[in-house]
C-alpha cells in the first residue's frame, strides 16, 4: 500500500497559510520550521498534482483546489474531538471517585466548601483535593493536574476548543485597607501610590492586570514581571485576609459583600482610585471538554449552581 502524504497535520498547514497569508507566519503559529511546512504543502501538491496557493497582493491566496481542504477541516476536527471524548469516557469511569479542584478563597467561602461537603455526604468514598493555585489554571487543566477550576475569566484563554467555560457569578470588588492606613480617605489615588504598599494575596494579580491594563488605562500598563510587593504570609481564608488588612499596611482586593460588616463598622475602608472607584469580576467554572461527562464534575457543577441560585434568591 502506498502511504498518502495527506494527514490532518498537513491539512492544518493548509488552513494556517490560508488564514495568515504567508509560510513564515503559518510556521510560527504552528511551531514548526518554514522548510518543514513548505515540504508538507509540497508533498500534498505532488501527490495530488495540484497547486494549493498562488501569490497575490495580500500574500499567498488559496486556489480553488485548496477550498475542499478548508471546507472540511472543521468537520474533521469536530469528529476527532468526539472520538477523543468517547475514548476518554472509560478513563473517567475508572477514576470516578476522585475530584481535584482549584478555587479562590472567596469561591471556597461561597460555593466550593459547601458543594464538596454535600458531595462527600452523598458519596463517602469520594476522594477530594482542593488548592488555591489558580494562576496556572489553564496549564494545570491541560496537564491533568486538576479536574475543574472555579476562577475569574481573566485566568482563562479567550477561546479554546479543549475547555468548557461556564458562567457562575459576578462580584463587585474594591481596593480595601484598614481605616487608619496612610492612604485611607485620600481621593484620586494613583498606581504608584498603591504600589508603595504590599498586596495581601498573589491570587489578586489577574484582577490588577485587567483593571489597570483595560478598565483604567490612564494608570499605564502593569507588567507582571515588574511585580507588586506581596505579603509573605500565605492567605488561606477570608477571615485571615481580613485580619491581615486590619493589622498591617497592606492592601486587599475584595468583593464588597465579603467585607460589608467591616466597612460598616469602620475597621476597613474602600480606597478612592482616580477615574474608577468600582470594578467587577466574572466567575466561571472551567474544565476539559474531554471530562464533560465525568460524574463527579457533573455533580460538582450542579451542586455549585444550586448553591448560587439559593444565595441569589436569599439576597
Amino acid at each position: 500500500m502506498v502511504k498518502s502524504a495527506l494527514t490532518f497535520r498537513k491539512l492544518e498547514m493548509v488552513e494556517a497559510i490560508a488564514k495568515l497569508g504567508s509560510v513564515s507566519a503559518a510556521a510560527e503559529a504552528m511551531g514548526v520550521s518554514q522548510p518543514a511546512l513548505t515540504q508538507g504543502i509540497q508533498s500534498i501538491e505532488a501527490e495530488l498534482g495540484i497547486t494549493l496557493f498562488s501569490r497575490g497582493p495580500r500574500g499567498l491566496q488559496p486556489t480553488s483546489f485548496a477550498r475542499p481542504f478548508l471546507n472540511h477541516i472543521d468537520t474533521i476536527r469536530v469528529e476527532l474531538a468526539e472520538t477523543r471524548l468517547e475514548l476518554e469516557q472509560p478513563k473517567a469511569d475508572n477514576n470516578s471517585h476522585t475530584l481535584r479542584v482549584t478555587a479562590g478563597i472567596r469561591s471556597c467561602k461561597i460555593w466550593v466548601n459547601q458543594a464538596l461537603k454535600q458531595m462527600k455526604q452523598s458519596d463517602p468514598a469520594l476522594e477530594v483535593t482542593l488548592d488555591h493555585d489558580l494562576l496556572p489554571l489553564y496549564s494545570r487543566l491541560m496537564a491533568d493536574e486538576i479536574d475543574i477550576g472555579v476562577s475569574m475569566t481573566d485566568l482563562v484563554p479567550e477561546s479554546s476548543n479543549q475547555i468548557v467555560i461556564e458562567p457562575l457569578g459576578q462580584w463587585r470588588v474594591l481596593f480595601i485597607c484598614r481605616a487608619d492606613h496612610p492612604l485611607a480617605n485620600q481621593k484620586d489615588l494613583t498606581l504608584d501610590q498603591l504600589r508603595a504598599y504590599p498586596l495581601a494575596g498573589h491570587f489578586n494579580y489577574p484582577v490588577i492586570l485587567r483593571l489597570f491594563n483595560e478598565s483604567n488605562g490612564e494608570f499605564g500598563r502593569l507588567d507582571i514581571s515588574d511585580g507588586w510587593p506581596t505579603l509573605s504570609a500565605p492567605i488561606e481564608s477570608l477571615e485571615f485576609l481580613t485580619t491581615m488588612l486590619q493589622t498591617n499596611d497592606c492592601l486587599g482586593i475584595m468583593p464588597r459583600s465579603g467585607v460589608a460588616r467591616e466597612l460598616e463598622e469602620g475597621s476597613l475602608t474602600a480606597l478612592h482610585i482616580t477615574g474608577n472607584t468600582e470594578f467587577y469580576v466574572k466567575l466561571v467554572l472551567v474544565y476539559l471538554q474531554s471530562k464533560a461527562f465525568q460524574p463527579e464534575i457533573v455533580n460538582f457543577i450542579k451542586t455549585v449552581k444550586q448553591i448560587e441560585t439559593a444565595r441569589i434568591s436569599e439576597d
